[in-house]
C-alpha cells in the first residue's frame, strides 16, 4: 500500500501530514511526502526553491513524533499543485492521496474549486481530506450511501483500505417522503403524517440492509447501525453529521468522463466545504 500526502508547509497541510503517518504505521503502508513550487519563475530560482522545500519537508518528518520508524520519501515537483498531485499519484502508483484543507480563495474557488476538488474532479484516486487534528484517532465513521454502485464501491474501498479498522461505523442513508407537502397541505393528521413517514423509513431501512449484504458478506451475518434521515441528501447529510459527530465520513463521488469528470457532486461538495471531520472521497471504479 502507498500513500501519497500532498502538503503546502501549512499548518493545515500539518495534520494531513500527521494522519498519513499515522495510517502508514497502522497499514504498513509506504509514505511519500508531496510539495510543489511555483515554475513561473527562472530555471535557478526554482531549483533553489525545489531544494529549500525537500530540506523543509525532510526536517518535519524528522521531528514529527507519528513519523518515527518510517522512512518517508520525499517529492517536489513543479507546477500547479493539483497537476503536480496528478502527475505523482499516477507515476507513485499511489493507492490513497491525502491532503489538508486548502486555503479558500473565494472568486477563484467559484471557477476553478480548491485544490482539493481538483484533485477529486480529475483524478483517479480516492482522496482522504484531513480536517481534524492528525494525532488523533478515528473513533466513529460515517459511510453516506445512495443505494447505487459508486456509494458501494466507496465503502468497500474504505474497508480495502483499513480505514474503518477499530472505527465504529455507521451507514447512513437519505430518503424522500412521496407526498408529505400535499399531506400537510389536505390538512391530514399529524399523526397520520407521522405513521406514513415511519412506513416509508422502514422501507428505506430494509433496502439499505438488502444493499449492505449485497455489498459484502461479512454484512450478512452482522449490519452496521443505519442512520436515516428524510430529506435531500445534502441538508440530510449535514444534519446526521452534526447529530452523530463522525471523524470521518466516506462518500462517493460522480462519474469521471467528458461531462462526469467536469462535476464533483453536489452532496461531495457540499461535505468538502461543510463538515468539520475528515472527509473520504472515493471515484467510481
Amino acid at each position: 500500500m502507498r500513500l501519497l500526502c500532498a502538503t503546502d508547509l501549512s499548518s493545515r497541510s500539518d495534520r494531513a501530514v500527521r494522519r498519513a503517518a499515522a495510517l502508514a504505521r497502522q497499514r504498513g503502508a509506504e509514505l511519500v511526502l508531496l510539495s510543489a513550487v511555483d515554475d513561473d519563475q527562472p530555471e535557478a530560482l526554482v531549483e533553489s526553491e525545489r531544494r529549500q522545500v525537500a530540506a523543509l519537508l525532510a526536517e518535519q518528518a524528522r521531528a514529527m513524533p507519528e513519523m518515527q520508524g518510517l522512512a518517508p520519501r520525499i517529492l517536489v515537483e513543479t507546477g500547479a499543485a493539483f497537476a503536480a498531485i496528478l502527475r505523482a499519484a499516477e507515476a507513485e502508483a499511489a493507492d490513497l492521496v491525502v491532503m489538508g484543507e486548502h486555503r479558500r480563495r473565494l472568486l477563484a474557488d467559484i471557477f476553478t474549486g480548491t485544490t482539493v476538488e481538483r484533485v477529486m474532479r480529475l483524478g483517479r484516486w480516492p482522496v482522504l481530506m484531513v480536517n481534524r487534528p492528525g494525532e488523533l484517532p478515528w473513533r466513529r465513521a460515517l459511510a453516506a450511501v445512495d443505494l447505487s454502485e459508486p456509494s458501494a464501491h466507496a465503502l468497500r474501498t474504505a474497508r480495502a483500505l483499513g480505514l474503518l479498522e477499530g472505527v465504529e461505523l455507521t451507514v447512513f442513508h437519505a430518503f424522500l417522503q412521496p407526498g408529505r407537502n400535499d399531506m400537510i397541505l389536505a390538512d391530514i393528521p399529524a399523526e397520520q403524517v407521522k405513521s406514513h413517514l415511519a412506513a416509508t423509513a422502514a422501507e428505506a431501512r430494509a433496502e439499505v440492509a438488502r444493499f449492505l449484504r449485497g455489498l459484502d458478506p461479512g454484512f450478512a451475518h452482522r449490519l452496521p447501525p443505519i442512520a436515516l434521515e428524510e430529506g435531500a441528501p445534502t441538508e440530510a447529510l449535514r444534519r446526521a453529521a452534526d447529530r452523530l459527530s463522525p471523524d470521518l465520513v466516506v462518500l462517493g463521488t460522480r462519474g469521471r468522463g467528458a461531462v462526469g469528470r467536469l462535476l464533483l457532486g453536489s452532496v461531495a461538495e457540499a461535505a468538502l466545504r461543510g463538515l468539520a471531520c475528515d472527509v473520504l472521497a472515493v471515484p467510481p471504479p
